[in-house]
């Protein structure tokens, strides 16, 4: 008998729609994931999060990234390999209660001024068949 791992990609939107303000969001993995084993952060206008932008990421009920985590740390430029740009949460983690959670927070910054935006957290997780 075979054993295969498919790993899947879910989302969450958070669209940014006024300057200094927390925005959350959440969602459920898939109820067949066996494991969650990173993420990933995009945007529609990358000069937003990188200057105004931080986050806390949960998944599980644990925190990933705490308040205040710079969305340029996270961010994944053009000079990146399709295939590396998943960020490792450093161990596969439980699904557990399969909540992802995120709380974006704008902040004013000089040089970049508000419109709105949207970032994307993708979230990659394995499935045991």
């Amino acid at each position: 008998m075979s054993h295969r791992i498919k790993i899947i990609k879910e989302w969450v939107d958070v669209n940014v729609t006024a300057a200094n303000q927390i925005f959350k969001e959440s969602f459920e993995v898939d109820k067949h994931v066996s494991k969650i084993i990173g993420i990933a952060f995009t945007t529609n206008n990358d000069s937003m999060p990188y200057y105004r932008g931080s986050q806390k990421i949960s998944i599980n009920e644990k925190e990933i990234y705490p308040e205040g985590y710079e969305s340029k740390i996270l961010m994944q430029g053009f000079n990146v390999p399709v295939n590396e740009r998943i960020i490792s949460l450093g161990e596969e983690l439980e699904p557990g209660n399969r909540r992802v959670e995120i709380e974006y927070k704008d902040e004013n910054h000089l040089f970049v001024a508000f419109s709105p935006y949207k970032v994307r957290l993708y979230v990659y997780s394995r499935i045991d068949d």
